[in-house]
């Protein structure tokens, strides 16, 4: 018996030692509206690792052209820009959130529906790939708005790509 679990740990030990220290949480997607060809997508990816980690990229089936962005004041305008690098600190994170850094969907391939997930990977300066699970959930309703910034944020999205909710690239 203790042969075979000696055995045992010997044959898991491999499987630990490849265990990525990326994790995904809280991953969703904000349902655009249905004129709408981008989206935003929201998620927290922690390393748990001793190093810094760069992500290299993000792909979905659901979008031609995913983009890490950035917020960053711009006189008294808040613009966004493609991030030129992601890097999750060791024993660390990085947000992306409404109202701050998010993942810009250019191009949807479809209509996203509430409730539906979409499947993304984002790729590390390590060669590992990370598969990441969101929801689509539709924030219209959402108390953390008024309805008029809603309202507003919605009619700058119907533009493009260019404007999402009054901040510009």
């Amino acid at each position: 018996m203790k042969k075979l679990l000696t055995l045992t740990a010997l044959l898991l030990l491999p499987l630990q030692a490849m265990a990525s220290d990326i994790t995904v949480e809280g991953a969703w997607v904000r349902l655009p509206p249905p004129v709408a060809d981008t989206a935003a997508a929201y998620m927290t990816i922690r390393n748990n690792g001793d190093h810094d980690i760069e992500i290299l990229g993000i792909e979905t089936a659901a979008a031609k052209n995913p983009e890490f962005h950035s917020m960053e004041m711009n006189g008294d305008m808040m613009a966004m820009k493609k991030m030129a690098k992601v890097i999750v600190p060791a024993h660390g994170g990085i947000s992306f959130s409404p109202n701050g850094n998010h993942i810009m969907l250019i191009g949807l391939t479809g209509q996203l529906k509430t409730g539906e997930h979409i499947m993304m990977t984002l790729t590390t300066s390590e060669g590992e790939v990370v598969m990441v699970h969101a929801e689509v959930r539709d924030m219209r309703g959402n108390a953390g708005m008024s309805g008029h910034n809603m309202d507003k944020m919605n009619n700058d999205m119907q533009g493009g790509h260019d404007m999402h909710g009054g901040m510009h690239h």
